[in-house]
């Protein structure tokens, strides 16, 4: 902050003990939050001190998370619309996820051959091996997905799901297994033929069985439920 704001140390550690405890030092974070609190008045340049000043106590006590992922959501809206979009579809992948399975969700859609350059040099993904991403904050992903109307979640998540699905072969089913049942149990609501809702039951068991294998029973319990309740 204070090479940003140019202020000594002096000045400008109380307010960077501040905005690092509230983004946790990721600086794409540290920017916007910045941003936001210049915006509501919190930061200003003043002309009698010829300084940036703050109000250190009303920044303190007030939440920054929910206000730092809005407004790294409006940053995104404004981000061209091929990018916007394979934004969206990897919110829905998970914290992190593998190059393939962004080609299987977006299929025929265009997300611009540098999507993955764009997004890591910009600072929303980071590399996990040679074909493999993650979202450098769980909050920028959560920033992303706020790119998808409410009101159509449930269906984006169906529409992928269901992608993932007809997409995988039977060889590497078990191997996208999390991804395929998490974005269909998240659009289940919307199914209404039987045969599909076998077909999901029988999803959930086997990413159940998965989940015990690894001795994760909480999360087993939660996609055998999920079966159980397409069954119902």
């Amino acid at each position: 902050e204070g090479l940003i704001m140019c202020l000594p140390p002096n000045l400008c550690r109380p307010l960077s003990n501040v905005v690092h405890r509230k983004t946790g030092g990721v600086i794409m974070f540290v920017l916007q939050l910045l941003a936001s609190l210049n915006d509501e008045g919190l930061i200003w340049y003043s002309i009698n001190s010829r300084r940036w000043v703050f109000d250190l106590q009303k920044i303190d006590l007030k939440e920054m998370s929910e206000d730092v992922v809005k407004h790294m959501t409006e940053n995104m809206s404004r981000l061209p619309g091929k990018v916007q979009l394979g934004l969206k579809l990897c919110a829905c992948l998970g914290p992190s996820f593998d190059a393939t399975l962004l080609e299987k969700a977006r299929k025929d859609a265009a997300i611009g051959d540098d999507f993955f350059e764009t997004c890591v040099e910009d600072g929303f993904l980071q590399t996990e091996g040679c074909s493999s991403y993650k979202w450098s904050h769980d909050q920028v992903q959560q920033a992303a997905y706020g790119l998808i109307p409410l009101q159509r979640r449930e269906k984006v998540h169906l529409l992928i799901g269901s992608r993932l699905l007809l997409s995988t072969p039977p060889s590497e089913m078990m191997r996208f297994i999390f991804h395929i049942a998490d974005n269909i149990n998240r659009g289940a609501k919307l199914l209404d033929n039987l045969e599909q809702k076998y077909e999901v039951a029988a999803l959930n068991l086997k990413a159940g069985e998965k989940m015990l294998q690894q001795h994760s029973f909480h999360s087993a319990v939660k996609y055998l439920m999920s079966g159980i309740t397409l069954l119902e």
